[in-house]
């Protein structure tokens, strides 16, 4: 996914654009379901795809991202706020930077997300499928 154009998923530069104009790999499709394998990761993605900023701070996130994992019943640990920041600072940011689909930040703890349009598509499908798509 490093190889995708850059900027919002909702700008005119996306616009249109098929598979092939975004560069969309085998390595790029596995990226997709890597990020998509996860809840947090997921949730992190819908975050940004339903607000008009791409940016945010990491307690932030991981208090919609905690709310989230409460309204829909989440079966796997803790989705305290801190709990959630927890995870998402040493495990699911980092993932997603590598990806890259956010700009992390560990020292400041600033999050850039630069969107995906194939991810979030998937994501929101995700979300009705499994009827947790309110944050």
């Amino acid at each position: 996914m490093g190889n995708q154009a850059r900027g919002s998923p909702k700008s005119e530069q996306w616009h249109g654009m098929t598979p092939d104009d975004r560069d969309l790999s085998t390595s790029a499709v596995d990226d997709v379901f890597e990020v998509l394998s996860d809840w947090r990761r997921r949730a992190v993605c819908l975050y940004f795809a339903t607000r008009d900023e791409n940016g945010t701070d990491v307690e932030t996130l991981a208090a919609a991202v905690a709310r989230r994992g409460s309204a829909a019943a989440v079966d796997d640990g803790d989705t305290s706020a801190s709990a959630v920041q927890s995870q998402l600072e040493s495990e699911h940011l980092p993932t997603l930077h590598r990806i890259g689909l956010v700009d992390y930040d560990e020292r400041s703890g600033a999050v850039k997300y630069w969107g995906s349009p194939t991810v979030e598509k998937w994501a929101q499908h995700a979300a009705a499928v499994t009827r947790r798509d309110e944050f």
